[in-house]
């Protein structure tokens, strides 16, 4: 997997650190990887048995900012601008599950209207046709 990763480093922040004390290095997963483009950490000494950690980690979603602050980030403004996209990424995606929920909603709304009309206007037909009839 060594091959198909890229690793980012960091300037001017504090990263995370992993058992063997040493600061834990970010990759991404390269095309010929099971999870292409997802990022990882590691322990900088994994290629090396008896001083790595083992430590592996997926980055999840919700952990991109916390990746920022050791993955590259080189001040305030990139980070709060980084940040920002990440919030407003995920903003987007609930709009668009909420508008689905809404459209389906109403969808079942004027289902509900159109089944009491028709019962309603069968039900006024069988009265007045049963009176008209004699039945």
């Amino acid at each position: 997997m060594a091959g198909n990763s890229k690793s980012s480093s960091a300037s001017g922040f504090s990263r995370k650190r992993c058992g063997c004390g040493d600061e834990v290095v970010v990759f991404t997963a390269g095309s010929k990887a099971k999870n292409p483009g997802k990022r990882f950490r590691r322990c900088p000494n994994w290629k090396d048995v008896n001083r790595s950690c083992g430590l592996f980690e997926w980055v999840e979603e919700d952990d991109k900012l916390g990746d920022l602050l050791g993955g590259g980030c080189c001040n305030s403004s990139e980070m709060l601008i980084e940040t920002l996209k990440l919030k407003n990424s995920k903003l987007h995606m609930k709009l668009e599950k909420e508008r689905t929920s809404s459209r389906l909603t109403k969808k079942l709304l004027v289902m509900a209207w159109v089944m009491l009309f028709f019962v309603c206007m069968w039900c006024l037909l069988k009265c007045h046709c049963g009176k008209k009839f004699g039945v």
